[in-house]
């Protein structure tokens, strides 16, 4: 009975080897396929993630690209439609003529808002600087083009916001805080009109936001008390003023004398430019971005 059981047992051990080797063999493949599958996953998020950030970075550069050749900093020699890095190198607007760079913000600023004739027909008087000996007034945006160093340039570009159509803008909307040229601003405004005002001062310590955005509010305070035209007359003058002042409260009595006028406004002011450059962080997942 041995001897008839023994070539069974062999086929059996033959298949449980045969069973233990394919097992193994499969447990082997596993083992690969999901090392593999692992590698790939982690290959594929960062050829995605580095795709990402080479977007961004592409879109950073057209951006900055566009910028700079919107102000009107740097020219496109070639007209290849971008900035190549000979001629980022060579970027110096000071060394542009402005009739290379026409439609762009310098070229509008120095040269149509400068001889705007609009903002002329509101600009103060201009200083004695600005007209040479024979009474003509000076070109400084023509002396500002053919300037041939920096130094040079850097005059004729003050000289030409003082003696043009630019000065108005600072006038109009100062980028600061300064009460004082508010304070003077209204009083030669009142000498104007041939009246000395009763009381007229900011209150000082408070500040306010205005309905548009980076603008902030001069709150003042004004009392006069005076014939009915010379207070007709003072508030038609503020109110063709080139500094904007909105009057919040007002009130009017009628006295022996002409009008009483009790009143508040607010002048405004530019407040601090914030930062143009702009930090994005990127993630590379959404766990990553939650534990940042």
């Amino acid at each position: 009975m041995a001897g008839v059981n023994q070539p069974a047992d062999e086929k059996r051990r033959k298949i449980s080897k045969a069973q233990q080797i394919t097992m193994l063999e499969v447990l082997g493949a596993s083992l690969v396929f999901g090392a593999c599958l692992v590698v790939s996953i982690f290959l594929i998020k960062y050829i995605k993630f580095n795709t990402t950030i080479i977007t961004e970075k592409n879109q950073a550069i057209d951006n900055y690209d566009v910028t700079l050749r919107n102000v009107g900093v740097c020219i496109d020699r070639d007209r290849s439609g971008r900035l190549d890095d000979t001629e980022l190198d060579a970027c110096d607007p000071n060394e542009i003529p402005l009739d290379n760079v026409g439609g762009s913000l310098r070229y509008k600023i120095l040269m149509e808002m400068a001889n705007n004739s609009d903002l002329e027909l509101v600009a103060r008087q201009r200083n004695e600087n600005c007209f040479d000996e024979s009474g003509e007034r000076i070109d400084f945006g023509k002396l500002y083009g053919e300037a041939t160093d920096d130094d040079e340039r850097q005059r004729y570009l003050q000289s030409l916001k003082i003696c043009s159509a630019l000065r108005v803008i600072p006038d109009a909307l100062p980028a600061n805080r300064n009460t004082e040229a508010l304070m003077a601003s209204l009083n030669e405004i009142f000498l104007q009109t041939g009246w000395e005002p009763e009381r007229l001062s900011p209150q000082d310590g408070v500040l306010g936001a205005s309905e548009v955005e980076g603008v902030y509010t001069i709150p003042v305070s004004l009392r006069m008390e005076a014939p009915d035209e010379v207070v007709m007359r003072a508030l038609d003058k503020i109110e063709k003023s080139v500094r904007q002042f909105d009057i919040t409260a007002m009130s009017v009595e009628w006295t022996t004398s002409g009008l009483s006028l009790t009143a508040t406004a607010n002048a405004f002011y530019l407040a601090e430019p914030d930062e143009l450059e702009i930090t994005k962080t990127l993630a590379a997942s959404k766990k990553a971005r939650s534990n940042e």
